[in-house]
């Protein structure tokens, strides 16, 4: 059954475009229709402006605390394919992308494909910390940690290390 409903979405979603432009063309006229389309254009492009922002914040907000952001990068998704949907020329799809940027809506969408899918996410520390910190016991990206044979020391005020260099 799952196989036939991604074809009947590809299939299904350009006729129901269609059939949509002829009812909304006959009623309002093509005029009208053509700057209702662009109208549902820029008000994606708008909201996901305004509503973009606010994600970034939370999302920002969840690190910060120590929380796993992935809600907010799964509701800021969803803002996206609903501006993408606000931009395609259609009536169907710009109900769809307007359900989407209600939030409400999106956060019933989100919590239906957390219960479908794993977010896998990777933290090394719960909280962030300064490259230099004492505390950290991690070496820094800068120290290179060697044994004994696979260095050399050469100093710039002994000839004697040079030559011996030149000599192998």
């Amino acid at each position: 059954m799952r196989s036939l409903l991604i074809p009947l979405i590809v299939l299904g979603l350009p006729l129901a475009e269609i059939a949509g432009f002829v009812v909304v063309g006959r009623e309002i006229g093509l005029l009208m229709t053509l700057l209702l389309v662009l109208a549902s254009a820029f008000v994606g492009i708008f909201l996901l402006r305004v509503q973009g922002f606010t994600v970034i914040r939370r999302m920002q907000q969840a690190t910060q605390a120590g929380r796993d952001p992935g809600g907010e990068v799964l509701g800021g998704a969803l803002l996206v394919v609903a501006a993408i949907l606000l931009v395609i020329p259609g009536f169907v799809s710009d109900v769809i992308g307007l359900l989407l940027f209600l939030p409400f809506v999106r956060d019933a969408v989100a919590a239906f494909l957390r219960r479908r899918m794993t977010i896998v996410t990777a933290a090394s520390q719960p909280r962030w910390q300064h490259r230099e910190d004492p505390r950290d016991p991690r070496p820094s990206p800068g120290v290179i940690d060697l044994d004994e044979g696979e260095f050399s020391r050469t100093d710039d005020e002994d000839p004697q290390g040079t030559e011996d260099r030149q000599r192998r």
